[in-house]
């Protein structure tokens, strides 16, 4: 190397700046925390996914109470119509209303439509089976020569109670219009139903049945309105209503109908009346009184004015 190379490699060795190269120790600190870090990261993500999976687990497996009656039909509640928004009772509906306070509600394990059928099939047996209760087919009923049909008309719902005013409902109602259709001029049967809520789009769970009513043809002005208000298991969200009718004695279904079929049982905001609770904040105001000279001057000044006051209605008297 000649000694201008030398010279130019010395005034380049002087003139930059050296860069300090990390120590093997600093690395392995860096790496040790950049460790944890990703480590805590990770189990808060596995904690928080664990909490929300035992959040559902829970709400899928908590007991659900309800309370439910009919409500009788009359002139008001015909001409009541399907409504997102809340509105007011008619004297009948709230008859039933103020009977659903005083019923006493039970808890039951949540049940799906499917464990519903199965129990309704099981009942029906042979007849070796003396002495336990058994329910017919529907092939049974038409080898008996008894021929007809069955049909939901139209269904429609209408929201009535919200306490804390969040657009979610506690007390609900369901109407159906059930006809049966003979070759014979005024058929009748005895029916009941079974209603189902589905929380946006999850299976459908029985939420009650109904009490064993009759109809007659397709007489128009036979509805049936079902008054529900939901106390505990029900969180807040959209709901679909399904209705199952069952012909007293058979165990098959002989009419449906569902949000699958009608708007008016699509997407109901509702909860359970322990999410819907009004609170009442307390607002305290605090009042802070200094005690300084300029306070005690105003008071005295107040005082002042005063006894000024006293002093020239004194004069005036």
């Amino acid at each position: 190397m000649n000694r201008l190379t030398m010279k130019t490699s010395q005034q380049l060795a002087t003139n930059t700046p050296l860069t300090k190269t990390p120590s093997t120790k600093t690395l392995s600190a860096l790496g040790k925390l950049y460790s944890a870090i990703k480590a805590t990261a990770l189990l808060t993500m596995l904690g928080s996914g664990a909490a929300m999976a035992a959040d559902n687990l829970r709400e899928n497996t908590a007991l659900v109470g309800s309370a439910s009656t009919s409500v009788v039909q009359d002139e008001q509640t015909l001409a009541q119509g399907f409504s997102r928004a809340g509105q007011a009772m008619t004297s009948t509906q709230q008859a039933s209303a103020d009977q659903l306070k005083q019923q006493k509600v039970e808890l039951a394990p949540r049940k799906t439509r499917a464990q519903v059928i199965a129990e309704r099939q099981a009942l029906t047996l042979s007849s070796s089976d003396a002495g336990t209760k058994t329910l017919k087919s529907s092939a049974q009923r038409l080898e008996a020569g008894i021929y007809h049909e069955f049909a939901i008309y139209e269904a429609s719902s209408r929201l009535f109670e919200d306490i804390d005013y969040d657009g979610f409902y506690r007390t609900f109602s369901v109407t159906f219009d059930a006809d049966v259709h003979s070759y014979y001029l005024g058929e009748h049967a005895n029916v009941y139903a079974d209603l189902y809520l589905s929380r946006n789009g999850g299976p459908w769970e029985l939420y009650h049945t109904t009490d064993v009513f009759t109809i007659v043809d397709d007489a128009s002005d036979d509805d049936f309105e079902v008054l529900t208000t939901l106390h505990t298991g029900y969180p807040t969200d959209h709901y679909d209503v399904l209705i199952d009718l069952y012909e007293v004695g058979y165990s098959d279904i002989v009419a449906t109908i569902s949000s699958d079929d009608l708007d008016d049982l699509y997407g109901l905001p509702l909860e359970s009346a322990d999410r819907d609770q009004y609170v009442v904040e307390e607002v305290v105001t605090e009042v802070e009184v200094s005690g300084g000279s300029l306070s005690v001057g105003w008071l005295f000044g107040l005082l002042g004015l005063g006894w000024l006051s006293l002093i020239r209605r004194h004069k005036q008297d």
